[in-house]
């Protein structure tokens, strides 16, 4: 595990991008002069409008002037003035969404502290404002981008109920023996590391932005006796980087494989999952269930397999400081791919290698979304553990996305022992 902690921030100075143009845009003008601002986090945006941060922007502001202001929120645009000359009122308006209000203390920093309360307490508003963000937020952590949680929930499961802790296809379902090792041993362990960049098109009031997720999927198996039937807990951690804003989440998945025929399994899925990201002011819980068929047909050295999956995505409700937030996000998720595999002539500490060639699909339908489909294509190669083996195996790929406002890379490599 140290290793792969030390590996983080290599693949971090390698893949991610540089010079963080930050999250949030904030604009104002006050008499005739117009500034701007850039911020990685929310509270920074938010943080502006105390009378200290508005002089290091206008230092010429006094505490007494009009100013208006427009904070581009990750693609929603708020409107926060104070409107009237030497008053302390505070007026906030999202016109997308049809929300007015004003905040009135007897300083303008008191309204601004009213202001805030509003935003962290206010139920009825958080959950407007997290359905709307994941249609036209190119980067919220829980759905509506490739390095979301929804989405990356979605292609692990399926991956997982279409390879199974095998994550080799072809031969393996014909091979009665290919589910234990010369020691005996039913149980599998796997770890590996994915890293994924992830940018945006500027569509709507979104600009391109973009995302570097880094996971770390660990998972267990427990084999039967018949080959490709099994029991395995997966556990991946994950965290996002985004233009400078952090995001973590965890999930806890168990998944079940039933042969039906020789070359057809059927798997099935339940998982509990979070994410939160302070900095995006985003997050939630959220609950899942899928169903996979992989049939595959094979000859000596090759496979092709049709993977299809479908499996219901939804949002929980949660509470923070006595505040209960159900953002009303649900989706029932399609992936359907063709995944041809060759075993090659090359061998690794005597285990033979093969390689493999995937396209899949993958469609949201429910919670309109910033991205509602995406395709995949990516190569993946590594070891086929034999039956008299007592090593691990392992398998890395590269993989590329194009979907609807947003495109993707991946890398990953995995370990089974």
């Amino acid at each position: 595990m140290s290793k792969i902690k030390s590996f983080l921030p290599l693949l971090a100075l390698a893949f991610s991008t540089y010079g963080h143009a930050g999250v949030f845009d904030f604009s104002a003008t006050m008499n005739g002069q117009i500034e701007s601002a850039s911020f990685t986090t929310a509270e920074e945006g938010i943080d502006i409008f105390e009378q200290n941060k508005l002089t290091s922007i206008f230092n010429t502001y006094t505490g007494t002037q009009v100013l208006t202001s427009t904070l581009n929120f990750r693609g929603l645009p708020m409107n926060i003035a104070f409107p009237v000359n030497a008053g302390s009122l505070l007026t906030f308006d999202i016109p997308e969404l049809g929300i007015k209000q004003s905040f009135q203390g007897t300083t303008r920093d008191e309204s601004q502290e009213l202001f805030k309360q509003y935003l962290k307490n206010n139920a009825d508003f958080l959950n407007k404002v997290s359905e709307h963000l994941v249609k036209v937020s190119p980067v919220d952590p829980i759905a509506g981008n490739p390095n979301s949680m929804m989405s990356r929930a979605a292609q692990s499961d399926s991956q997982m109920m279409w390879y199974g802790s095998n994550h080799a296809f072809g031969k393996q379902l014909n091979n009665s023996s290919s589910n234990q090792t010369e020691n005996g041993s039913n149980n599998k362990f796997g770890i590996g590391i994915n890293y994924a960049h992830m940018l945006s098109e500027a569509t709507g009031n979104a600009k391109e932005m973009s995302s570097d997720a880094f996971t770390i999927p660990l998972s267990y198996s427990r084999q039967f006796d018949e080959p490709n039937h099994e029991l395995i807990i997966n556990m991946p951690l994950a965290y996002i980087d985004t233009d400078g804003a952090k995001t973590y989440d965890a999930s806890l998945s168990v998944f079940y494989r039933r042969p039906i025929l020789d070359n057809w399994v059927v798997s099935l899925t339940a998982s509990g999952r979070g994410t939160g990201s302070t900095d995006l002011a985003g997050g939630s819980l959220m609950a899942s269930g899928a169903i996979a068929s992989s049939y595959i047909w094979s000859g000596d050295n090759w496979g092709l397999t049709l993977g299809n999956m479908i499996g219901y995505y939804s949002a929980l409700r949660v509470k923070i400081d006595n505040t209960s937030i159900n953002p009303n996000i649900a989706n029932t998720v399609f992936r359907n791919g063709l995944l041809y595999s060759l075993d090659s002539s090359w061998e690794l500490a005597g285990d033979p290698l093969s390689w493999e060639v995937y396209l899949v699909d993958t469609r949201f339908t429910g919670t309109d979304l910033f991205s509602n489909y995406q395709d995949e294509l990516g190569v993946t190669f590594g070891t086929r553990r034999p039956a008299h083996s007592k090593e691990s195996d392992f398998r890395g790929g590269f993989s590329f996305t194009k979907g609807e406002n947003v495109e993707s890379y991946k890398f990953n490599f995995g370990t089974w022992f």
